[in-house]
């Protein structure tokens, strides 16, 4: 079927390829066909970038629903818990505005699971930031294990200050604020534009 000729000199090879053999499906113990041989046909699904964004091999690119806008301060750090002792010592995490919830689980915005099982997964305790009042506050999430404020039981909503240590189980808990009345990352929103005339 093929002629392929090197050169005038050469001889000419002639291929023919092989006749196709039809495979007849081969019955498997309860009675369905199986089909051996042949071709198998794969589906390639998109793999999921760092953005959110679903890419194919071919290339094409499914874009991700549009996310809320986020103002300054749902963005950016108001303050951070640090580990000072039990397991887990020397993290960190950064506290948004807002109700910060604390426990084990993953879904909690302050995540403590370095092995401490005294500290629930979810709810443990809270820690909030008001930006009208610019102050924090701290509570307690009904779990049975206390949770301890410089020492004293959280029985209700407490003030939360800068330096404040928080135990919850065998993990002690370093509170450093860093918005307050000297500083919030809405001064930036409402100050006032200054023209130069």
């Amino acid at each position: 079927m093929w002629e392929i000729a090197a050169s005038e000199d050469a001889p000419q090879v002639t291929a023919t390829p092989e006749p196709a053999v039809e495979q007849q499906p081969v019955e498997d113990t309860e009675n369905r066909p199986v089909r051996r041989g042949g071709r198998v046909k794969t589906r390639l699904l998109g793999f999921e970038r760092s953005s959110g964004q679903l890419e194919d091999v071919q290339g094409n690119v499914e874009q991700p629903a549009a996310l809320p806008v986020k103002s300054k301060s749902d963005r950016y750090p108001v303050g951070w818990i640090i580990v000072l002792k039990g397991p887990g010592r020397g993290e960190s995490t950064s506290i948004k505005a807002g109700v910060s919830q604390i426990g084990r689980g993953e879904d909690q915005a302050i995540q403590l699971d370095f092995g401490d099982t005294s500290i629930s997964r979810e709810n443990h305790a809270t820690i909030a930031y008001d930006d009208e009042q610019r102050k924090f506050f701290i509570g307690h999430g009904g779990k049975s294990n206390l949770v301890r404020l410089n020492e004293k039981p959280v029985l209700s909503t407490e003030d939360l200050y800068h330096g404040d240590l928080i135990r919850i189980g065998q993990t002690t808990l370093l509170f450093l604020a860093l918005c307050g009345e000297n500083f919030s990352w809405s001064d930036e929103d409402e100050a006032p534009e200054t023209t130069d005339e």
